[in-house]
């Protein structure tokens, strides 16, 4: 019997060809430009990797859930794993993923290690939530997971696919002592960059998949990197 999950808000609901279940979002910008970047304009589809499937799929920053459905329905036999930190986002998420048993859901945030995090609305909208190192005792903590953690919990021994938008945070994932132990393991990452919002994003990115040698290409205000045997 499939869980229902109770949304928090007025929201409306969507029906998209080539997706199989509807999708709900709020009545807002942001809701609205998610679901038209990733199902009217795919901009997570990949550059053409012939014969490509990938088993084990990352889905950081999960937002509603519009990225971890549009995987899930383009590469039906992947795990994907999609983690979402913010309460609300949560909510959605949950809803739009229920009916996908291969979509398994994170309510954490990712970081460089595991610790405390607290959730802010820096002014940036729905889809814009930033985390902030925190401790313990802070009533607003939320423990943190890394790329590294994600992967060993899976029981996989690479990521075939892992997105990241997570809102500044790619700062502190890719300065992460352990980069170097996980990112050899990525066949394909695509990422959003966010300098605007937090200095430093993109020259720690840039300093860890430097060592590595990519496929690089752009896609809508993602980069796309592709570990240079696939192609």
């Amino acid at each position: 019997m499939e869980q229902e999950f109770t949304l928090p808000v007025n929201h409306n609901v969507v029906t998209i060809e080539s997706i199989r279940t509807p999708v709900a979002y709020r009545d807002i910008h942001e809701d609205k430009a998610v679901i038209n970047s990733i199902f009217k304009w795919e901009e997570y589809r990949l550059p053409t990797i012939k014969n490509y499937q990938p088993k084990l799929i990352l889905d950081c920053g999960g937002n509603i859930g519009c990225a971890a459905v549009y995987y899930a329905n383009k590469y039906p036999s992947a795990q994907i794993y999609s983690v979402e930190p913010e309460q609300e986002n949560f909510q959605f998420l949950q809803y739009n993923t229920a009916g996908y048993e291969n979509i398994h859901l994170i309510k954490s945030a990712l970081w460089d290690k595991e610790t405390f995090i607290r959730v802010e609305d820096k002014g940036y909208g729905k889809w814009g939530f930033m985390t902030f190192a925190t401790t313990a005792d802070d009533p607003a903590a939320l423990k943190t997971t890394t790329v590294g953690k994600i992967l060993a919990d899976s029981g996989f021994d690479e990521i075939d696919l892992l997105k990241i938008d997570i809102e500044g945070a790619e700062k502190e994932v890719f300065a992460a002592p352990d980069v170097d132990e996980w990112l050899p393991k990525v066949k394909v990452l695509t990422i959003e960059l966010h300098d605007r919002m937090k200095r430093g994003c993109s020259y720690e990115f840039f300093k860890a998949v430097s060592k590595y040698k990519w496929f690089f290409a752009f896609r809508g205000e993602n980069l796309i990197f592709i570990r240079e045997d696939l192609i």
